[in-house]
Formats: structure tokens, C-alpha cells, sequence
């Protein structure tokens, strides 16, 4: 067992140290408020991915149509080709 780096004989070594240093009254309020604090990060970060993708997705604002030019007519003398020197 890996937990953050600390295996097994750390984390009993800790757990001892914290039930001599707190007692065990003290150390049953501990572990409820650290894991209510476990609880409310866990729930913060899954938020933040959600909000993430909220914020990718703008509102797109419809476009007004685009105009047309008018067509020139066929028999344009600007449709010709300029001959080069």
C-alpha cells in the first residue's frame, strides 16, 4: 500500500503518534473534521472540470445574413483582359 508516498509502517508509526499525542477522544473529532475536509476538496475538484467545460462553450450570437454585390453586367469592357508589354 502506497499512500502518498508513505507506506504502511510510516502510516501505522503516524496513526500511533497521533493517538498518543491526541488521545482518543480528541482524535475521533480529528479524523471527522479531516474527513469532512477530504470530502469538501473532493467535491471542489470535480467541480472545476465542469466549470472548465461551461466556459469553453460561449453563447454564439447569431450573424446577421451578408449582403450581395450586384452582378456586373455581361458586356463590361472591364471583363477583358489587359495586354502587357
Amino acid at each position: 500500500m502506497n499512500f502518498f508516498g508513505i507506506g504502511f509502517p510510516e502510516l501505522a508509526l503516524i496513526l500511533v503518534l497521533a493517538f498518543l499525542v491526541l488521545g482518543p477522544a480528541k482524535m475521533v473529532d480529528t479524523a471527522k473534521t479531516l474527513g469532512k475536509a477530504m470530502r469538501d476538496i473532493q467535491r471542489a475538484a470535480s467541480e472545476v472540470p465542469r466549470m472548465f467545460s461551461l466556459e469553453e462553450e460561449p453563447k454564439k450570437e447569431p450573424q446577421p445574413p451578408r449582403q450581395q454585390l450586384p452582378e456586373k453586367p455581361s458586356g463590361d469592357q472591364n471583363d477583358k483582359p489587359v495586354p502587357r508589354a
